[in-house]
C-alpha cells in the first residue's frame, strides 16, 4: 500500500472538492472538533469574609424570591433544557448525515471522477446507512463503557479489605487494586485504539456496501485484520499529522483571535463612545458589548469551523481511500 499516495490524493480532494467542505464544517461543528476557545477568570475574596461576624453558612444573607419570579426561572430552565435536548438531537442527525455524505461522495468521485453538488451529497447522506452508522457507534460505545465499568468494579474489589482492621491486609489490598486499575486503564486505551480502527472501516462498510450493523462490524474487523500492518502504519501517520495540524491550528487561531478583537473592538468602541454622549453608567458598555461580541464571535467561529471542516474532509478522505485500497489489494490477491 502506497501510504504517501493516499495522503496526497486526500489532500487534493480537500483542496479541490469544495462541496465536501460544507459537510466537513457540519461534522466539525457537531463533533466538537472545530475551534473553540475558553476563558478563565479569577475570584477575589473580600476582606469582609475574614470578619469575625461573617456567616460562612449563609454568606449572601437571606434571599427572598417571589413565587412569580421562581416560576419564571423554572420555566426558563425547563425551556433551556428542552432547547439543549433538541440541539443534541439535531446535532446528532447532522453529524451522521454529514459523515455518511463525505464517505459516499469521496467514493463516488474515486469511481467516476464526478464531483457531486451539496444537494446530491445531502441525498447520499440522508439515508438508512447514516442511521445504521449511528446505531453502530451507540452499541459499541455502550458496550465498551459497560465492560470497562464492570472490570473497574472487579479491580476495586481488593479495597474491601479496608472494612477489616488488619493494616497489612489493607496495604496489600490497596497495592493490588491500584495495580489492577492501572493495568485496566492501559488495556482500555489499547482496546479503544483497536475499536476505533475497526469502527473506521465498519462505517465505510456500512456506508458503501449497505450492510447491517453486525455485518459491518464483522467485515470491518476482517478488513483491519487482513491488512493490519498497513492500517496501523496509516494510523500512526495520521496521529502525527493530527499533532502537526493541531499545533498549526493553535497558532493560526491565536492570530485570528487577535484580528477578531481588533475588528470587533473598533465598532464597539465607536458605539460605546456615541452612546456615552447620551447615557451614563453601564449603558455605553452594554451597547458596546451588543455590537462587539457578535462580531468577535463570528470572526472567530467562521475561520475555526472552516479549519475544522478541512481537517474532517482530509481525515475522511484518507480513511475512505485506505478502505478502497485494502479492498482492491484483497481482490487482486484473490484473482
Amino acid at each position: 500500500m502506497n501510504h504517501i499516495n493516499i495522503l496526497r490524493r486526500a489532500f487534493n480532494l480537500t483542496v479541490n472538492y469544495r462541496a465536501l467542505w460544507i459537510f466537513g464544517i457540519l461534522l466539525a461543528l457537531t463533533t466538537g472538533s472545530g475551534i473553540s476557545s475558553s476563558g478563565s477568570g479569577s475570584n477575589n475574596s473580600s476582606s469582609n469574609n475574614n470578619a469575625p461576624d461573617f456567616n460562612w453558612q449563609n454568606p449572601f444573607g437571606r434571599i427572598d424570591i417571589a413565587p412569580e419570579l421562581m416560576n419564571l426561572l423554572l420555566g426558563i430552565a425547563i425551556g433551556l433544557a428542552c432547547l439543549v435536548l433538541v440541539l443534541i438531537v439535531v446535532g446528532t442527525i447532522v453529524r451522521y448525515v454529514s459523515e455518511t455524505a463525505l464517505i459516499r461522495m469521496i467514493d463516488e468521485h474515486e469511481n467516476s471522477g464526478e464531483k457531486l453538488t451539496v444537494r446530491q451529497g445531502f441525498r447520499l447522506g440522508w439515508s438508512r446507512r447514516a442511521w445504521k452508522i449511528f446505531l453502530m457507534d451507540l452499541l459499541v460505545g455502550l458496550g465498551f463503557i459497560t465492560i470497562f465499568l464492570l472490570l473497574l468494579a472487579l479491580a476495586a474489589l481488593p479495597l474491601l479489605v479496608w472494612l477489616t482492621q488488619n493494616t497489612p491486609l489493607q496495604v496489600i489490598g490497596t497495592v493490588i487494586s491500584v495495580g489492577l486499575i492501572v493495568l485496566l486503564i492501559f488495556a482500555a486505551i489499547l482496546a479503544a485504539l483497536a475499536i476505533t480502527l475497526i469502527l473506521i472501516f465498519a462505517r465505510r462498510v456500512c456506508a458503501l456496501e449497505n450492510l447491517g450493523v453486525r455485518a459491518s462490524l464483522r467485515r470491518g474487523y476482517e478488513r483491519v485484520r487482513q491488512r493490519l500492518g498497513d492500517v496501523i502504519l496509516m494510523g500512526v501517520m495520521m496521529f502525527g499529522i493530527e499533532l502537526a495540524w493541531g499545533l498549526a491550528t493553535f497558532l493560526v487561531m491565536l492570530a485570528v483571535i487577535v484580528a477578531a478583537a481588533l475588528i470587533a473592538g473598533l465598532p464597539a468602541l465607536l458605539v460605546g463612545s456615541i452612546t456615552g454622549l447620551f447615557a451614563q453608567g453601564t449603558t455605553p458598555w452594554i451597547a458596546a458589548a451588543i455590537v462587539g461580541v457578535p462580531i468577535f464571535l463570528i470572526a472567530v467561529i467562521i475561520p475555526g469551523a472552516l479549519i475544522g471542516g478541512w481537517r474532517q474532509v482530509f481525515s475522511s478522505g484518507v480513511w475512505t481511500l485506505t478502505y478502497r485500497e485494502v479492498l482492491a489489494l484483497e481482490q487482486t490477491k484473490v484473482t
